[in-house]
């Protein structure tokens, strides 16, 4: 079955906002979008010409009521598809549709700025200090948020629906575990004699058997409280073969003194990238570790003989070889960074944090945003209105965890 949608009337307050989303909504151009609106304010309904499936109705619908629209939504019947299929005035509607989700070359940005980002986190940093470190976790939430807000791709901003609450909560989970754990390996240090001190050292290696298992539970989390266009994003990986991905991959690669590197890398990408979902929609990467150990090799060679900078040149065709074959739909990521582009905005990060005494952090962080977002494109043909929302559980407990231990959580 599908649907007939009618716009009845608006009661926004941002009507040049309106109009443009109303427009990617209905694959119209900017200007038809601004022509639709007008009507609506001159209380005439407006009917798009096209159907429009039962999946997509109820999410297009509730896009287009929280901008302030009026929606219509009228169930079709077999012969009332057929009828509007053939109506005149389907394919005008359809060559106005310049701007559209499919266009090639969909592009990121990032509107943050140094200061605002400076001034929230200066405020945060002194919230936390008079609550003695609980103000920590709702200080990270709108960090977060922030960050996640200024992001755009095809002119729509990203938002973050975790809160401060949820991750106090996944810390007062983990803290009990992270001082069992510490009790226990400090009073086998002290009273297990020399057996002791081989199951302190073994307890360690337990914990970094436990790291990509926490790894997972911290991605989970932090996609499932990521959005676009109100549709979230969700990891569906399992701990258990994170676990074994890894702790092959570590011993391979020590055994190989490196050399498996390579391979090792690809697989865990594979691993994270096709376990992401956008709604329905499921990333795909194809990389494969023998394509790119040449380069490597001579990387590693090329690093000890330039004092380390030439991996900044490797990372960046890293990168780009990574994002080159991650995939969404029917659509290729592209990302452009050069190896001198990315060396010339390390050494400014570098020096602007060493002349500011690292209070130049904040402008640091949005120089790297910004630039990895002007880098990145994604080009090809993917339907953006087809995806359906499909939620996922989640708690903060994985982030927390890995917090607790100062271990990085970003993936990629």
């Amino acid at each position: 079955m599908s649907h007939q949608i009618t716009l009845n009337s608006w009661f926004g307050t941002d009507p040049h906002l309106a109009a443009d989303k109303m427009a990617r909504v209905f694959r119209i151009s900017l200007a038809q979008g601004k022509t639709v609106l007008e009507q609506l304010q001159d209380g005439r309904d407006w009917r798009f010409a096209r159907k429009i499936s039962d999946q997509q109705a109820g999410p297009a619908a509730a896009y287009l009521q929280g901008l302030g629209f009026q929606v219509d939504l009228k169930s079709l019947s077999t012969v009332d598809d057929v009828a509007l299929d053939a109506a005149p005035g389907k394919e005008e509607e359809a060559d106005g549709a310049e701007e559209t989700n499919s266009t090639p070359g969909m592009k990121f940005a990032f509107l943050g700025k140094g200061g605002e980002l400076f001034s929230l986190l200066a405020s945060n940093w002194l919230k936390t200090v008079f609550t003695f470190g609980i103000y920590h976790f709702w200080a990270k939430t709108m960090a977060r948020n922030y960050m996640w807000s200024n992001t755009t791709f095809a002119g729509d901003n990203f938002s973050y629906h975790g809160t401060g609450k949820e991750l106090f909560r996944g810390f007062l989970k983990i803290l009990p575990i992270i001082i069992g754990f510490i009790a226990l390996v400090t009073g086998v240090q002290l009273y297990g004699g020399a057996w002791g001190e081989v199951v302190a050292s073994l307890s360690q290696f337990l914990f970094i058997a436990l790291i990509p298992l926490l790894m997972v539970k911290a991605w989970r989390y932090r996609l499932s409280r990521t959005a676009w266009r109100g549709i979230r994003f969700s990891f569906r990986g399992n701990g258990k073969e994170a676990t074994m991905l890894y702790l092959k991959g570590m011993l391979l690669t020590a055994l190989t003194l490196g050399l498996y590197w390579p391979y090792f890398k690809m697989q865990s990408e594979e691993f994270w990238r096709e376990n992401s979902y956008f709604g329905n929609f499921q990333g795909q990467f194809k990389g494969e570790g023998k394509e790119i150990f040449g380069k490597y090799v001579l990387a590693l060679f090329l690093t000890v003989i330039t004092a380390g900078i030439y991996w900044v040149w490797f990372n960046a065709y890293l990168k780009r070889y990574i994002w080159a074959n991650t995939k969404f739909g029917d659509a290729t990521f592209r990302f452009t960074a050069t190896g001198g582009e990315w060396f010339i905005l390390n050494l400014g990060n570098l020096l602007l944090l060493l002349f500011t005494l690292g209070m130049g952090y904040s402008w640091v962080t949005v120089r790297n945003q910004k630039f990895f977002t002007e880098h990145l494109t994604l080009e090809g043909d993917v339907d953006l209105d087809s995806v359906i929302q499909e939620m996922q559980q989640s708690d903060a407990l994985g982030e927390e965890a890995l917090d607790a231990f100062d271990v990085p959580v970003d993936i990629g």
